[in-house]
């Protein structure tokens, strides 16, 4: 091997223990600087010719028992939501809303139009619809005016067939007492047997008038109906929000073809929020309808007491879960389909707990000041957990009957 080379290698290893010594030096610094090898300690002897220093406050570390909560999670729902279709088949004239927009129910007395269809061949059924029930009409007038003559025509048949039953048995005691012939006994028969047929005739004519009346009446029944139904299929051109919320999806434009059934609006009521949560069913004897339990909404980055509004009777055996539903006070961030926590509580749990002021974060470390039996404080790193207001709980790094130091523990060194 050359000479060159080797030196080239010896240079190499002394770079490379010198950087590792400097890391280890860097190393040392920061263990010494966590631990408060670089913060004024004052001896004993000292502190007695500085009576103005004062002592750190102060706080045991205490255990304390608080609820266990179980968490299960869920998704934000709208209490009302609706899928708003088209009742018919027709063109999309006009589209008035937009994703987003706030609309009005008729709970409002103007309900929001949120689209209207093509109405001409609804509106010329119900223009042919007007057309009957007028000939209708027409016709039954015509029926009535027979009605009536036929009527008058048997009142006057009746008043003939008396006057000719009158003069029947006038001339039938004539011929009994010799005062009359037999030839105008015949006549006055003959009359009366006349106006006896005109006055039936006549009667069938008013029964056959009445009889067209009914049968008009049905018809006029019938076409009547068919205008009411146009009416109602007119009013079907015009889609309204069946209730006061947003229109969270659009599903056509203008131009498209609507059928019934088919999806034209998506609409929910942001104000009757609801949490949909998916609980295990070993959970749900913990909770009852009407119970107030707390909710946490990530994407808010907030916690909110819910009501338990419904809890499904019904598992699902894949997953042995229950829907349980939660009422959520109104609020402004709250959109559908958002991730959310709920909190079932499941018995209790102790743990130890020191205010929160005490604990101070370094990157992703959490650190507090220990104050020994010497009056000391001493840098530790512990472990936290949940926050209970103004304390925090400690999983791991302090005993319980220890003392930590809260004076600075909103300052950064």
């Amino acid at each position: 091997m050359p000479e060159s080379d080797s030196i080239t290698d010896r240079k190499r290893r002394v770079l490379a223990i010198g950087k590792g010594a400097g890391a280890l030096a860097v190393l040392i610094v920061l263990m010494s600087w966590l631990a408060g090898g670089f913060v004024k300690k004052v001896g004993p002897e000292a502190a007695g010719h500085e009576p103005s220093q004062q002592k750190p406050a102060t706080e045991r570390v205490e255990r304390k028992t608080f609820p266990l909560m179980i968490e299960q999670v869920g998704a934000i729902r709208s209490g009302s939501e609706a899928q708003v279709s088209s009742r018919l088949m027709a063109e999309v004239r006009e589209i008035r809303v937009k994703e987003g927009d706030r609309v009005s129910g008729p709970e409002a007395g103007h309900p929001t139009v949120l689209a209207t269809l093509d109405d001409r061949d609804v509106r010329a059924k119900l223009r042919q619809a007007d057309w009957q029930v007028d000939a209708v009409f027409h016709a039954i007038d015509g029926a009535r005016a027979k009605l009536r003559a036929a009527q008058d025509q048997v009142s006057a048949s009746k008043a003939n067939q008396e006057k000719a039953s009158l003069d029947y048995r006038r001339y039938e005691n004539l011929l009994k007492n010799g005062a009359a012939t037999e030839q105008q006994a015949q006549n006055a028969r003959a009359q009366r047997d006349v106006t006896s047929a005109q006055a039936g005739s006549a009667t069938q004519e008013v029964e056959a008038a009445q009889g067209e009346i009914a049968r008009l009446g049905a018809q006029r029944e019938q076409a009547e109906a068919a205008v009411k139904e146009a009416r109602v299929m007119l009013s079907y051109t015009i889609i309204e929000a069946p209730f006061s919320g947003r229109v969270v999806k659009k599903m056509i434009n203008a131009g498209d073809m609507a059928a019934p059934g088919q999806p034209v609006f998506f609409l929910d009521a942001p104000s009757q929020a609801e949490v949909h949560a998916i609980v295990s069913e070993s959970l749900v004897p913990h909770l009852q309808i009407g119970e107030h339990i707390e909710v946490g909404i990530d994407a808010l980055d907030s916690t909110m007491e819910g009501e338990i509004r419904e809890i499904v009777p019904q598992s699902d055996t894949a997953t042995r879960t229950m829907l349980v539903k939660i009422g959520l006070p109104a609020s402004p961030g709250l959109v559908s389909g958002l991730f959310a926590r709920i909190y079932v509580p499941y018995g209790t749990y102790d743990a130890l707990v020191i205010p929160a002021r005490a604990v101070r974060e370094v990157g992703q470390l959490c650190l507090t000041d220990v104050v020994g039996l010497n009056g000391r404080p001493s840098r530790r790193f512990i472990t936290v957990g949940r926050t209970r207001g103004p304390l925090i709980e400690v999983l791991s790094g302090l005993s319980e009957g220890e003392d930590v130091s809260v004076q600075k523990a909103q300052s950064e060194e």
